[in-house]
């Protein structure tokens, strides 16, 4: 993506910030589908559902998780495998009358006569047999699976093939020896993966309540290719459903062991592959499991689990390939935490190796002043630092309004760097007219669940407009802009331009409800306060005072229109995001 330039200079060169590649789990040297696999991604940066809690009360709240298998294999309990190599002799595959033939990959199938069966050869459960090929790297499992004639035949339900390298799906609307038409196996719990320390992928689970149909069609989330019943209620979850286990769920206290496996809920979650009992999720029985381990995770409610949009990961509906989260963005409205000195803020716009910042604060007369750092270049894990300038420009209301040039209409003021602790948490340095001062900044998070933003990220259903904003054509008035954080259905918003006399002004719109698909309006105000070197900063000193109102009409993504009525100046100009280094940063 060309860069596109505010003012001044060229930007620095595009550099990714995209983590390196991660390895797809594997077994007898295949992989276990593609490290960019749906099952394969981490979903602990995702937004949270807008159904999230609706769902998580519709499994049970306070329902706690169940491990479906155990350490002793006389029980014949948890889901079973067998591995064999590329010589294992295929045999027939016929179908029960009451099976689903015209929804299975038909045989022959290199399944052995002895392959074990979930539950034990007497079982009147699922049945599930699982075959792994690790020659070929296929997967081959059945559902509802009995030995024919010493296991020289298999009569089954339904029968499903996949190819361990491929993220290729089954055909829409076919079921598996899942129902929501997903394989099995990569959504077990195994031992050696807890024993290695890491599993790195998601798990399946069941749930007893599931949402089927949508206005009288089969309802299922991507990559999901089956339902599963008829109920139409929303409040249940679909098949596909995506939950994690929330990131401030506490699990220092647990068994190592344990922990393995609250991990990857944290950061690969569960998913909703079947019909069953509420928050059971399935594993391989092994001796090595310890009793402590399936007792803690007993402990454990669905409370502590939340849905994700997994819409954002989707690249194709036909295929099982997810978007790759990128490194984590600043991008948003940040204020001096704890929020002990309110009334002024920065916001950051992340793209590539380069951080925009606009700094809304006051003067030394208490007038509203803003200073900007178009180029804070990264100098290390977490830390941007740039150059300080403040501009001068035409009255808001000019027309036409003359775009500002560099060096006319910049001057140097010091500088500004941030160091980050996390992706919410940092530190703001800075040096302005020789004043040096160092505050603690945090994101600033005002509708439920904020938004998650991510460099290299994708967009979920419905557009998110935090960003930063300029009169459209770029450069076509070069020099004021608009930074919008959006949360819920709220639109905050900043506008930095010039008053008459050329002086900087900022004005705010800090809620703008949504009042129409893609349309947001509220009051615009203009503030006062002590000087940004003030120590302390007394906010009781901030005095805002309505101006006028705002409103932003959105035609898409990346463009829309933005009118305001300032002190009876009724102006609309049209508006699109500034790109300006590549990844760029997507919030949901």
């Amino acid at each position: 993506m060309t860069p596109r330039r505010f003012g001044c200079a060229a930007l620095a060169a595009l550099l990714s910030l995209i983590g390196g590649a991660r390895a797809a789990p594997t077994l007898g040297g295949c992989p276990v589908l593609p490290a960019n696999n749906y099952w394969n991604t981490p979903v602990d940066s995702l937004p949270v559902h807008a159904s999230s809690a609706t769902w998580v009360n519709s499994i049970g709240a306070t329902t706690p998780l169940h491990p479906d298998w155990g350490n002793v294999l006389a029980d014949n309990y948890g889901i079973p495998f067998v591995t064999v190599t590329g010589t294992q002799p295929v045999v027939p595959i016929t179908f029960d009358p009451g099976g689903y033939p015209d929804e299975s990959d038909l045989g022959p199938f290199p399944i052995p006569p002895n392959a074990p069966i979930e539950g034990g050869n007497a079982s009147d459960g699922d049945r599930h047999v699982i075959v792994v090929d690790t020659t070929n790297c296929m997967l081959y499992e059945l559902f509802n699976a009995f030995p024919v004639g010493g296991g020289t035949s298999w009569s089954v339900f339904s029968s499903a093939k996949f190819d361990l390298r491929s993220n290729a799906l089954r055909p829409d609307m076919w079921t598996s020896a899942d129902a929501a038409g997903f394989a099995v196996f990569p959504g077990l719990v195994r031992w050696d993966e807890v024993a290695a320390g890491e599993i790195a992928h998601a798990i399946r689970f069941t749930a007893s309540r599931i949402w089927g149909r949508n206005a009288n069609a089969p309802y299922y989330l991507w990559p999901a290719r089956h339902w599963s019943g008829s109920s139409t209620d929303s409040t249940r979850p679909p098949m596909g459903a995506r939950f994690r286990l929330k990131s401030s769920f506490d699990i220092s206290a647990f068994d190592a062991r344990t922990q393995v496996i609250l991990r990857a809920f944290k950061k690969y979650g569960l998913v909703l592959a079947d019909a069953g009992s509420n928050w059971y999720f399935q594993g391989v029985s092994d001796t090595q499991w310890p009793d402590a381990v399936f007792g803690q995770l007993k402990s454990i409610a669905g409370s502590n689990f939340e849905a994700v949009d997994t819409s954002v990961m989707q690249v194709d509906p036909n295929t099982a390939e997810a978007k790759q989260a990128g490194s984590t963005s600043y991008e948003g409205l940040w204020l001096k935490r704890p929020l002990d000195e309110s009334g002024w803020g920065v916001n950051l716009t992340h793209q590539g190796s380069i951080l925009f910042a606009t700094w809304f604060t006051y003067d030394n007369d208490g007038s509203g002043m803003w200073l900007v750092m178009s180029n804070g270049a990264q100098t290390g894990a977490g830390s941007f630092s740039g150059t300080l300038y403040r501009t001068t420009g035409p009255p808001f209301n000019a027309t036409p309004f003359t775009p500002i040039v560099y060096p006319d209409n910049y001057t140097t003021v010091g500088t500004l760097s941030f160091s980050f602790i996390d992706a919410n948490t940092g530190t703001m340095t800075y040096t302005v007219n020789g004043v040096t001062q160092s505050k603690p900044i945090g994101r600033y998070i005002y509708a439920s669940g904020g938004t998650t933003c991510l460099l290299g990220g994708g967009q979920g259903a419905s557009p998110n407009y935090q960003d930063l904003w300029l009169a459209s054509p770029v450069n076509s008035e070069a020099g004021w802009g608009v930074n919008l954080t959006h949360q819920g259905d709220i639109l905050f918003a900043t506008w930095f331009t010039y008053e008459a006399g050329g002086k900087g002004l900022w004005l705010v719109m800090s809620n703008g409800n949504r009042t129409a698909p893609g349309v947001y309006t509220g009051e615009l105000q203009r503030t006062t306060g002590p000087a940004f070197s003030a120590v302390p900063f007394n906010p009781s000193l901030v005095t805002r005072t309505p101006v006028g109102s705002a409103t932003f009409r959105f035609t898409d993504a990346n463009n829309g229109t933005f009118s305001y009525t300032v002190n009876g100046i009724s102006q609309s100009k049209p508006i699109t995001r500034l790109f300006y280094a590549s990844p760029v940063t997507v919030c949901n």
